[in-house]
C-alpha cells in the first residue's frame, strides 16, 4: 500500500477516523507535551500496566504501551488534548489491554480480539468499572482489526473519540512510521520501549495460535487471513463451503 495511513486501515484506523484526528490546530507545545513518556496514574491504569507486564511477552507489552504513547502524541499533534477532547485513562485501557487475547491468560478459544475484549471487560468489572467506559473499551478492542468498518463517517461521528484515538496509536505502532508522529518522538519512545521485531513476532504468534486451535484463526478475520496467506497448506474454510453447508441448498 502506498502510505502508512492506508496500511493502518488493516487494523481499523480508518481514513475517516484519521481525518478526524487531523482537525484542529496543533498546540504550540505539542512536541514537548509528553516529554516524560508518562502513563495515567489511576488505580485501574496502574493495575492494567502491572497485568500486561506480568502476562505479556516483552515485545507485546512494549507494543501495548507504545500504542498509548503514539495515540496520545498523534492526538496532540492534531490539537486534541486529554481531559478536554478525550479521556486518557480510557484510551490507555484500550491500548494496554487490546492484545491480551494473545496471552494464555485470556484464551477461551475465540479469535484474539474477542478474547481480549471479553477479558478486558471482566478486568474492568473487577475494578468497579461498569459504566459506559466499559462498553467503549470493549468496542475499541473487539473492533480493532475489523477491516474498513471505521471508514464510515457515522462511526467517526457517533462513537466515542477514545476508540479512534486508541486505534490510531495501535496502527501507527504496527504498520505506521516515524512520520506519523512529532519529529524525534518515535526514537525516544523506542529507546524506552524497544520493538523486539514486534510486527514479525506478532505475525508468528497469530499463526502459532491458529495452528494450535483453528478457532483462533476463523475465516474472514485478520488472524484467518494471515493464516491463509502465510500457511496455504492449512485447510481454510471458503465462502463456497458455507454455501454448500447451508440447509437452503441455493
Amino acid at each position: 500500500m502506498s502510505s502508512s495511513l492506508n496500511r493502518r486501515t488493516l487494523l481499523g484506523a480508518s481514513l475517516a477516523g484519521a481525518a478526524s484526528l487531523a482537525v484542529g490546530t496543533p498546540p504550540a507545545n505539542a512536541k514537548t507535551l509528553y516529554a516524560d513518556l508518562s502513563f495515567p496514574a489511576t488505580r485501574v491504569a496502574k493495575a492494567a500496566r502491572r497485568l500486561v507486564t506480568d502476562a505479556q511477552k516483552p515485545y507485546l507489552r512494549n507494543h501495548s504501551l507504545r500504542s498509548f504513547l503514539f495515540a496520545r502524541a498523534a492526538a496532540a499533534k492534531a490539537g486534541r488534548r486529554p481531559g478536554r477532547d478525550y479521556d486518557a485513562e480510557v484510551v490507555f485501557l484500550i491500548c494496554v489491554l487490546h492484545d491480551m487475547g494473545l496471552t494464555e491468560r485470556a484464551n477461551t478459544g475465540q479469535r484474539f480480539e474477542l478474547d481480549g475484549a471479553d477479558f478486558a471487560a471482566g478486568f474492568l468489572e473487577r475494578h468497579g468499572i461498569t459504566d459506559r467506559r466499559l462498553d467503549t473499551i470493549w468496542d475499541g478492542i473487539a473492533l480493532h482489526t475489523s477491516y474498513g468498518i471505521h471508514e464510515s463517517p457515522v462511526f467517526a461521528r457517533r462513537r466515542p473519540p477514545e476508540i479512534m484515538i486508541a486505534q490510531n496509536g495501535m496502527g501507527i505502532d504496527l504498520t505506521g512510521g516515524p512520520s506519523d508522529l512529532p519529529a524525534g518522538y518515535a526514537e525516544r519512545v523506542h529507546a524506552a520501549y524497544p520493538r523486539y521485531r514486534c510486527a514479525r513476532v506478532f505475525t508468528d504468534d497469530l499463526i502459532a495460535l491458529g495452528l494450535a486451535d483453528s478457532r483462533k484463526a476463523p475465516p474472514m478475520t485478520l488472524p484467518g487471513e494471515i493464516m491463509h496467506q502465510q500457511r496455504p497448506d492449512v485447510p481454510y474454510t471458503k465462502w463456497e463451503d458455507f454455501l454448500a453447508a447451508s440447509g437452503w441448498k441455493d
